[in-house]
């Protein structure tokens, strides 16, 4: 055990000679783990670090994202995060934040240890950031037996969450040979690194077999494969989603489009999942065709729209992103937009179908654009649709992106 050392000073005040000693901070002694004091989540200010450690205590959910950081203009200290009773560290750091991932454990207490043995009462403060993380309602799809597998039957299933040490696994079934599917995740890279593999599975489970992959780090990823089963049969794939590094946890959709490799090809990447329509689902977006510029062959469709909706196709060569955009329900995903205001589509019983002219391409503002070799453009589908209560209002589906060669 570590004892606080006073720094002594002599100093001759009419002929005395005075010690002067720093001061303890109110937590003291805290010098092991046998029975550090609790502090809560935020911030604990006016602590003093060095020459003996300093252990706090502090209460723990199930499935917690955790934070620490130790803030000193005198020192750098050292974190380190235990168990509460400090057997194996579980993290630790030095001169920066410890991050650490609490996988599913029961809610109870850790520790952190705070340390600096250069430091001699050097002033710090103590924050401990904790975020529960709730999983999503398809849980436990943690694993590649079938009995933990989620069929994918929507475009867009929004809301997904997935964690450093529980992955994601979901299946879809492609009825013959030729059938092809897009996978796209649509996430904020900046909150965790989520790649997808495509998986084979024969016989119930997985076989380990990697069918295709994406695993980028920017946001969003995109994944497709085609069934090439001779002769023609249904085969089922599984998608893996997980994290990288295994660290963190990270919201997401997940997206699947379906075509033909060669009737209907599918193109293209998702840019920004639509929000929930009221026929319950999101509004999803897909593309088949040809990337050739010069082919003109682009067929948009549109899934999951309010029946009888009336709607039109906005484009952009840009990129954005506003939530609720003049009272809408959705989200626009696109920068300065051109408008197909003179084809205005019913949705009939949930969809629309849409080829534009690539030679006569919108702008924002008025006017119209050639797309050649190297333009990229986006497009979305802006839609009537009724709040919560039967309101009038508006809502946008997903938007995707397409390069041109």
């Amino acid at each position: 055990m570590f004892h606080r050392v006073c720094a002594a000073a002599t100093v001759a005040i009419a002929l005395q000679s005075v010690s002067l000693c720093l001061p303890q901070d109110a937590f003291e002694p805290n010098d092991d783990c046998a029975a550090p004091p609790l502090v809560l989540p935020g911030t604990t200010p006016n602590l003093t670090l060095g020459p003996d450690p300093d252990y706090f205590a502090f209460d723990v959910p199930a499935n917690a994202s955790i934070q620490i950081e130790a803030i000193s203009s005198a020192a750098t200290p050292t974190l380190t995060l235990f168990e509460l009773g400090c057997g194996a560290p579980l993290a630790t750091a030095s001169g920066q934040p410890l991050d650490y991932f609490d996988c599913g454990g029961a809610p109870r207490q850790m520790a952190v240890l705070v340390e600096d043995l250069a430091a001699n009462a050097a002033p710090y403060e103590l924050n401990i950031d904790l975020v529960e993380v709730v999983d999503d309602p398809f849980e436990d799809n943690d694993d590649c037996q079938s009995g933990s597998l989620i069929a994918i039957t929507d475009f867009t299933t929004p809301n997904l969450v997935v964690t450093g040490c529980d992955e994601d696994y979901f299946v879809a079934r492609l009825q013959r040979a030729d059938v092809q599917i897009q996978v796209d995740l649509l996430f904020d890279h900046s909150l965790g690194d989520i790649d997808v593999e495509i998986l084979e599975f024969q016989g119930g489970t997985c076989t380990g077999n990697v069918l295709a992959s994406s695993s980028s780090t920017t946001d969003n990823e995109s994944v497709m494969y085609v069934n090439t089963t001779n002769p023609s049969a249904a085969e089922a794939v599984v998608i893996r989603v997980f994290l990288k590094n295994g660290e963190g946890f990270s919201a997401y959709a997940l997206t699947a489009c379906f075509g033909d490799v060669n009737l209907f090809p599918l193109l293209g990447e998702q840019g920004c999942a639509g929000a929930v329509n009221s026929s319950g689902s999101p509004a999803t977006l897909c593309a088949s065709g040809s990337p050739i510029a010069i082919d003109n062959d682009v067929r948009l469709y549109v899934v999951d729209l309010p029946l009888n909706s009336l709607g039109y196709f906005i484009t952009s060569p840009a990129t954005g992103f506003a939530a609720n955009p003049g009272g809408s329900l959705g989200n626009l995903c696109l920068g300065a937009a051109g408008r197909y205001s003179t084809q205005v589509l019913n949705a009939g019983l949930g969809s629309v179908f849409f080829q534009p002219d690539l030679a006569s391409i919108p702008v924002a503002g008025g006017g119209s654009t050639v797309l050649v070799p190297g333009d990229r453009q986006n497009w979305q589908f802006w839609h009537r649709d009724a709040a919560p209560g039967g309101a009038a209002s508006s809502n946008f589906s997903s938007s995707i992106g397409i390069t041109f060669q």
